[in-house]
C-alpha cells in the first residue's frame, strides 16, 4: 500500500511538470526586492501635487488603486470613472493634484505579475493649519469658589498643541496641552476672556474664546472708619461697595436699621460700571445732629452670592494728636513737647504716657524682654474752644543718655481720642549701646555729653501700647454731663502754653 501511494505522488510531480503549471502563485506582498518602490508617507500642504510610486522588478498585468479599502482605479475597466483629480500613469503611479485634507488616508497599490498578486501601501497626510473653538461658547456665569471647566476642540494636522490662557487680571496658563481647562475661581480676578490657542506649525495658531463673569460677595471699603464731628452739623459716612452683581445696601446703628426720613438721608451714587463688576459709592447723611446719632455704624452690602459688612464710627471725640517739634531747647534731664489736635467741642484734658526704653535695644518690637511700664500724667485743657488745639509741656527729671518713648491722648466730653504715633526721644549725653545691637542707627540717639536731643515718631500698634481709651474700656459713646465742664470760661482761638513740672518722673 505504501509503494503503492509513493507511485502516484511521482506520476503527480510528471505530470505538472509536463503540462508547466508549476509557477508559484503569490498570494500576499511579494519577497524583498520584488518591489522597486518603497512604502512611504507623503506629507504636503493644501493644493500641492503628490505622486504615489507603484515600481515593480516585474512586467504587470493590471495595476489596481484602492484608498482605505475604496477603489479608485484599475486598469483592466477603462471605462471606470477616476476620481476627480486622480490619474493613473502608465508605469502603475497614482498621481494626487490639489490635495484637500479629504485626500489624507493610507493607499493601496495592487499589481498582477507573472509571478502572481503584490501589494505595496502609502499613506498621504494633508497638512493643514489648526482650528479651534471652545465650548460652552456662550458667556459663563460661575461663583468664587466653584470649578470652572471649558473644553477647547481642536482640528489640524500636525496635532495641534493647545495653550490656555486667563486674558484678566491673573495673567497665568495654569494648563497647557489639554483639551479641558479645570481651574478653581479663587476670587473675582479670574474674569475675563479664557482662551485657547491651538499651534502646529501650519499657518497662524488658532485662537478661541469664551467671557468668565464670576460672582462675588460684596466688597466694602470704608476709607474713613471714624467720622468726627459736632452736634448740630451734617455728619456723612461713606462706604465704597464694589459686586457683581449689583449689591443692595442696608445701614445699622448699633446693630438696628436706620431708618430715614428728611433728616436721615442714603446718597447712591454709581462710581465704575466695569465689564466685570460694579463699584458704588454709598452716603448716609446726617443733618443737624443729635448726641443719639453719635456711635457705632455699619454698612451692609448683599447679593445673591453673600452680604458683606463694613464698620464706621460716628463720634464727637477728639481726633489723634500729632507731637510737632518744639522751638526751645531740652537738656539732659527735660524734654520739651508741643502737640496739636482737632476737636469740634471743648477739651477737658490730656493724657502724657511715657516709659524709658533700655538703650542697649531701642527697636521695641525686636526686645527679648518686657517692655516697662507706662507712667502717665493727667494735664488740663487751656480752654481754648477750637476746633485747632495746641499746648506745650516740658517733663523733668528724666534719666541722662537715655531713651524715652511718649504718646499723647486728649479727651472732651464725648470721650478719649485714640493714642497717638508714639514719639521717641534721647535725653543729652552719651548713650551706650550693648554689643550685638541689632538697632545702632546714629540718628536714634547723640553720640556727645551735648544737651541737643534726637526724637523720632513710629507707630504703634495695640498689642505694644495696649489699652489707652479710659480705665480699660473700649472707647464707645460714653458722654461726660454738660455740667461736667465750665463752658463760660472757655475762650475764643486756641492757645499754645508751656506747663513746665518741677516734680521729677526719672524712670
Amino acid at each position: 500500500m505504501t509503494t503503492t501511494l509513493m507511485q502516484l505522488l511521482v506520476a503527480f510531480v510528471v505530470l505538472q511538470a509536463v503540462l508547466g503549471t508549476n509557477r508559484q502563485i503569490v498570494t500576499g506582498n511579494p519577497a524583498a526586492g520584488s518591489f522597486l518602490s518603497v512604502p512611504t508617507t507623503v506629507k504636503r500642504y493644501e493644493n500641492d501635487t503628490v505622486l504615489l510610486p507603484c515600481y515593480h522588478n516585474s512586467p504587470y498585468r493590471y495595476v489596481r488603486w484602492s484608498r482605505d479599502d475604496l477603489l479608485l482605479v484599475d486598469s483592466r475597466y477603462p471605462d471606470l470613472k477616476t476620481p476627480p483629480r486622480m490619474r493613473l500613469w502608465p508605469n502603475g503611479s497614482l498621481e494626487v493634484t490639489e490635495v484637500q485634507t479629504e485626500d489624507t488616508g493610507d493607499y493601496m497599490c495592487e499589481i498582477m505579475t507573472d509571478g502572481g498578486k503584490a501589494s505595496q501601501r502609502h499613506t498621504i497626510e494633508v497638512q493643514y493649519q489648526a482650528t479651534a473653538a471652545v465650548y460652552p461658547e456662550d458667556p459663563i456665569d460661575i461663583r468664587v469658589g466653584q470649578i470652572l471647566e471649558v473644553v477647547c476642540q481642536v482640528t489640524g494636522v500636525p496635532q495641534p498643541y493647545v495653550q490656555w490662557t486667563l486674558q484678566n487680571e491673573n495673567a497665568s496658563i495654569p494648563f497647557e496641552n489639554e483639551r479641558k481647562l479645570a481651574v478653581l475661581i479663587e476670587d473675582r480676578s479670574f474674569s475675563g476672556p479664557v482662551q485657547c490657542t491651538a499651534t502646529n506649525g501650519v499657518g497662524e495658531p488658532a485662537t478661541a474664546s469664551v467671557e468668565v463673569f464670576v460672582h462675588f460677595v460684596p466688597e466694602i471699603e470704608v476709607k474713613l472708619p471714624t467720622v468726627h464731628t459736632r452736634v448740630g452739623e451734617t455728619g456723612i459716612l461713606e462706604c465704597l461697595v464694589t459686586a457683581h452683581p449689583i449689591a443692595t445696601i442696608h445701614w445699622f446703628h448699633h446693630g438696628l436699621p436706620v431708618v430715614f426720613d428728611r433728616r436721615i438721608v442714603k446718597l447712591d451714587a454709581l462710581v465704575t460700571k466695569h465689564q466685570y463688576y460694579t463699584v458704588q459709592r454709598h452716603q448716609l447723611a446726617i443733618r443737624n445732629l443729635r448726641d443719639a446719632d453719635l456711635g457705632q455704624y455699619e454698612c451692609k452690602a448683599g447679593n445673591r452670592v453673600g452680604i458683606a459688612g463694613g464698620q464706621l464710627e460716628l463720634t464727637g471725640r477728639p481726633m489723634v494728636a500729632s507731637f510737632k517739634p518744639a522751638a526751645e531747647m531740652s537738656s539732659p534731664t527735660t524734654h520739651n513737647f508741643i502737640w496739636q489736635t482737632e476737636s469740634y467741642s471743648p477739651l477737658i484734658e490730656y493724657k502724657l504716657k511715657f516709659r524709658r526704653v533700655p538703650s542697649g535695644n531701642v527697636t521695641p518690637s525686636r526686645r527679648n524682654f518686657p517692655l516697662l511700664a507706662w507712667n502717665e500724667l493727667i494735664i488740663p485743657s487751656d480752654g481754648s474752644y477750637g476746633p485747632l488745639h495746641s499746648i506745650g509741656y516740658t517733663l523733668q527729671g528724666l534719666q541722662p543718655t537715655s531713651v524715652y518713648e511718649v504718646i499723647v491722648l486728649s479727651r472732651n466730653r464725648y470721650g478719649w481720642s485714640d493714642p497717638s504715633n508714639i514719639l521717641r526721644f534721647a535725653t543729652g549725653g552719651e548713650v551706650e549701646i550693648e554689643p550685638g545691637s541689632e538697632d545702632t542707627s546714629a540718628s536714634m540717639m547723640p553720640s556727645s555729653s551735648s544737651s541737643s536731643q534726637t526724637t523720632e515718631t513710629l507707630e504703634y500698634s495695640e498689642s505694644e501700647l495696649g489699652n489707652f481709651a479710659g480705665d480699660g474700656g473700649l472707647i464707645t459713646d460714653n458722654m461726660i454731663p454738660n455740667d461736667f465742664f465750665d463752658y463760660g470760661t472757655v475762650g475764643e482761638g486756641a492757645a499754645l502754653r508751656l506747663a513746665p513740672i518741677s516734680t521729677p518722673f526719672g524712670l
